[in-house]
C-alpha cells in the first residue's frame, strides 16, 4: 500500500525526462533505481520480521507448552462452614466463591461478557490480534482506556498462573498458555473456569458471590442490566464496584450496554430504556450489616481453625459453629438501631468517629459462646470489640470486689461502709487531685448517704464506699478472683483497678460475670467452634464443659447474685465506656458502647441508658422458630424470680457479716444530705 504514491511520482519523473531527456536522464536513473532498490528491500525486511516473529512465537509456544494445564480447572474450596442449625456462613481457607456451571450462565450474561471483554471470543485460538488492534484504536480515538487487548483466555491463564507485570516478556507467556489451554479444553469450559475465578470487586470471587453479593440473585436470574454492570466492573473491579462507586459503576454499565448495540445483541430502544433507568444493588444497610456478620465469623473462624490445627490444609473440611447466625444478624440490627438513635437524640454527641458497639452472649454450664458481635457494621470497621479491645470497665468491676471480701469472710452484706467524699490521690481516677467524683449507673445525682450498707453500696453501684472496702482487703484478693473466673487481662497495681480503671475485653467480662449464675465456678474458656470433620472423620470437638474453675464459694456467688438483680451496668469516669451485663441460670450476656477514640460517649452517659437498651432489645426480640439453635432471649429476665432460682432461694439462709464502719469522713459531710 505504501509504494503506490511512489510510483505514480517516479511516473511522473520519467514523463518530464521525456520533455528534456539530456538534462535529467542520469540523475532520474539513479532515483528510480534506488527506489525499486528500496521497495524490494522492505520486502527482504517484512519476510525476515516475520520469520524472526514467527520463531519468537514458536520459542514461546515451546517454552510454555510444559505447564501443567490441570490447574485450570483446580479451584480451592477450602473448608465449609456451617452456624449451629446446620445453615451455610461461607468457606474459609480459600476465596469464598459459589461456583457455577455452563447452565447457570444466562444468555444475556454471555453476550454482555463477550461484547465487555471478548467479541471474539468464540472463533480466536486463544489470542486475537484483530480484536487487541480494534482495542487499541477505540482507546485512541477515546484517549482512555474503553477496551481491554486480551481475551478471556489471557486472562484465565494470567490468574491461574499469577502472571504479574506489564512487560512484553509477560504478555508473550500469556499468550502462549492461552494458546495451550484452548488447546485442552472447550471454549464452555474456559468460559466456566474464567467466570469462576475472577474478581469482581468488593471480596466476590467468581460471578456466582458477585451475583449473590451485588443483587442477592442467582446467576441465572440476572437481567440485562445487571450483567451489564457486572461485565463493566472486570477491568477494574476495586474502583468500579457499585459499592465503591454508584457512579463509576453506572458508567461502566452504560459503556458495556452500548457495546452490545454495536454488536447487535441490544435495539436501541431496548439501550435508551435500559440506560434511563437505575440498577439497584443489595447495599442498603440492613443488608450490609447482615453480610458483614457472616464476613466477621468467617474471618475469626479461620483465626480459631488455624490455632487448632496448625499448618493443615483446609480443604474438604467441614466446620460448625456453636454460633447461629440470624441471632447474630440480629443483634447486629439491633446494635446499629440502638446507636443510631442514641446519635440522633444527643446532639451534643460530638467527634469525628462514630458510636460503636460490641455484645456477647455464652452459655453458662457448657461456655458455647452463643453471639459475638464485634462492630455494628463489619464492612465498616473489621476491628473486633469483643475479643480484640480492651476497655476500663468501671462501675461494671465493681461485682468483684464484693465478691472478694464477702469470700474473704470478714465482710458481708450488712457491713457498714463509708458513703463520703475523700482525697482522690487514693484511688486516681480522673486526674491525681480534688475530691473522688460520685455516681451511680442509675442516678447521676451525687448524692453521699454517709453510713451504708455493703449491700446497699453495691446495689447502687456507689464509688466511695466500694474503694474505701477495696482498699481495706486489697488488689490481691480481687486479683486472684478474676484470674479464675477467667480474666487474663492482668489488673494494674493501681489503687483505681477496684473502681474498674483496668482494661480488659468484652469476653473476658462475660465469662467472669458467669461466676454468679454457676454458683462461683466460671464457663470453661469461649470458642466459635463446635467440631471439624471430614467427610465421616471427626477431627475435633469443642471440650465444653471442661476446664471449670471455682472462683467464689456458692454463698457468696448466691449473695451477690441476688443483690444485684442478676444484671449489672457499668461506666467509666470520664463516660468513654458504657457496659452492659446480665445473667440467668442458662445464659450470661454483655455489651459495651463507645468510641474508639476513647471520647467521652456524651456527658453523663450511663451504661444503663448506652449498652442496656441492647441488652433488653435482644431479650425481646430474639425470638426463633421451634427447633432453632439459638438461645430464646427472650425468656432471659433482668431479675430472677425466687421460684425459678433454687441458687436464689439459698441467699436467704446466709447469715450476713455485720462490721464496724469502714472508712473515714475527713470531709465531715456524714449525714450532711
Amino acid at each position: 500500500m505504501e509504494e503506490k504514491p511512489t510510483e505514480s511520482k517516479d511516473e511522473a519523473s520519467e514523463e518530464g525526462e521525456e520533455k528534456s531527456p539530456q538534462k535529467r536522464s542520469g540523475a532520474s536513473r539513479f532515483f528510480v533505481g534506488l527506489l525499486k532498490g528500496s521497495f524490494f528491500l522492505s520486502l527482504y525486511f517484512v519476510a525476515g520480521v516475520a520469520a524472526v516473529g514467527g520463531g519468537v512465537g514458536w520459542h514461546y509456544l515451546d517454552a510454555n507448552s510444559g505447564y501443567d494445564l490441570s490447574k485450570v480447572r483446580e479451584l480451592a474450596a477450602g473448608a465449609e462452614v456451617v452456624d449451629a442449625s446446620g445453615r451455610e456462613i461461607g468457606r474459609i481457607g480459600a476465596t469464598d466463591r459459589k461456583l457455577i456451571a455452563r447452565d447457570d450462565i444466562p444468555v444475556v450474561f454471555t453476550d454482555a461478557l463477550l461484547a465487555a471483554e471478548d467479541q471474539r471470543f468464540f472463533f480466536h485460538p486463544g489470542f486475537d490480534p484483530a480484536g487487541t488492534l480494534r482495542a487499541a484504536i477505540a482507546n485512541y480515538r477515546a484517549e482512555s482506556i474503553q477496551e481491554g487487548g486480551s481475551t478471556l483466555t489471557q486472562q484465565l491463564a494470567r490468574d491461574v498462573y499469577g502472571l504479574e507485570g506489564r512487560h512484553i516478556e509477560r504478555k508473550l507467556n500469556e499468550i502462549a498458555l492461552a494458546f495451550w489451554i484452548e488447546q485442552e479444553y472447550s471454549k464452555d469450559e474456559i468460559l466456566v473456569h474464567y467466570l469462576n475465578r475472577i474478581y469482581f470487586g468488593s471480596g466476590f470471587y467468581g460471578v456466582g458471590a458477585a451475583a449473590k453479593g451485588y443483587f442477592n440473585k442467582a446467576l441465572s436470574d440476572l437481567t440485562v442490566d445487571e450483567s451489564a454492570m457486572l461485565c463493566g466492573l472486570i477491568r477494574s473491579p476495586s474502583r468500579f464496584s457499585p459499592f465503591v462507586s454508584q457512579r463509576l459503576a453506572t458508567e461502566n454499565r452504560n459503556q458495556t450496554l452500548k457495546r452490545m448495540l454495536s454488536i447487535g445483541r441490544l435495539s436501541q430502544e431496548e439501550l435508551d430504556r435500559l440506560i434511563a433507568q437505575p440498577t439497584e444493588v443489595a447495599n442498603n444497610r440492613d443488608q450490609r450489616i447482615s453480610r458483614g456478620q457472616a464476613s466477621f465469623l468467617l474471618a475469626r473462624m479461620e483465626k480459631e481453625t488455624r490455632e487448632i490445627l496448625g499448618d493443615r490444609s483446609l480443604e474438604g473440611l467441614k466446620i460448625r459453629s456453636s454460633v447461629d447466625l440470624a441471632f447474630q444478624q440480629s443483634a447486629a440490627f439491633e446494635i446499629d438501631k440502638h446507636l443510631k438513635r442514641l446519635q440522633a437524640e444527643k446532639p451534643e454527641i460530638s467527634g469525628l468517629d462514630e458510636l460503636e458497639g460490641a455484645a456477647v452472649v455464652v452459655e453458662n454450664e457448657t461456655g458455647r459462646l452463643l453471639l459475638t458481635v464485634g462492630s455494628r457494621d463489619f464492612q465498616g470497621s473489621e476491628y473486633d470489640r469483643s475479643r480484640e479491645m480492651k476497655r476500663p470497665s468501671g462501675s461494671a468491676f465493681i461485682p468483684f470486689v464484693y465478691a472478694a471480701a464477702f469470700e474473704s469472710g470478714d465482710y458481708g452484706p450488712m457491713s457498714i461502709l463509708t458513703d463520703a467524699p475523700f482525697d482522690n490521690r487514693e484511688m486516681g481516677l480522673g486526674g491525681m487531685s480534688g475530691v473522688l467524683g460520685e455516681w451511680s449507673t442509675e442516678n447521676p445525682d451525687n448524692r453521699w448517704e454517709g453510713a451504708i450498707t455493703a449491700s446497699r453500696a453495691l446495689q447502687l453501684s456507689k464509688n466511695s464506699p466500694t474503694a474505701r472496702l477495696g482498699l481495706a482487703i486489697g488488689l490481691g484478693p480481687v486479683s486472684d478472683l478474676l484470674m479464675k473466673a477467667g480474666i487474663q487481662s492482668p489488673l494494674r497495681e493501681l489503687s483505681g483497678s477496684l473502681l474498674g480503671a483496668s482494661e480488659m475485653t468484652l469476653t473476658e467480662l462475660v465469662r467472669a460475670y458467669t461466676i454468679f449464675p454457676n454458683g462461683g465456678v466460671s464457663a470453661p474458656p469461649i470458642g466459635l467452634i463446635e467440631s471439624i470433620s471430614q467427610g465421616d472423620k471427626t477431627l475435633f470437638t469443642s471440650p465444653r464443659g471442661e476446664k471449670r474453675e471455682r472462683a467464689i464459694s456458692e454463698k457468696t456467688a448466691a449473695l451477690v447474685s441476688g443483690i444485684i438483680g442478676n444484671e449489672q451496668s457499668g461506666t467509666t469516669s470520664a463516660f468513654t465506656d458504657g457496659w452492659h451485663f446480665g445473667f440467668n441460670e442458662q445464659y450470661t450476656w454483655g455489651v459495651w458502647v463507645g468510641k474508639d477514640t476513647f471520647e467521652s460517649i456524651y456527658p453523663l452517659a450511663f451504661g444503663c441508658e448506652t449498652a442496656g437498651p441492647i441488652a433488653e432489645a435482644l431479650l425481646k426480640n430474639a425470638s426463633f422458630k421451634k427447633g432453632a439453635t439459638a438461645p430464646e432471649l427472650k425468656q432471659l429476665s433482668h431479675a430472677v424470680p425466687e421460684d425459678s432460682a433454687p441458687v436464689m432461694k439459698r441467699k436467704a439462709s446466709v447469715q450476713p457479716k455485720t462490721t464496724a464502719l469502714i472508712g473515714t469522713d475527713p470531709y465531715g459531710t456524714l449525714g450532711r444530705n
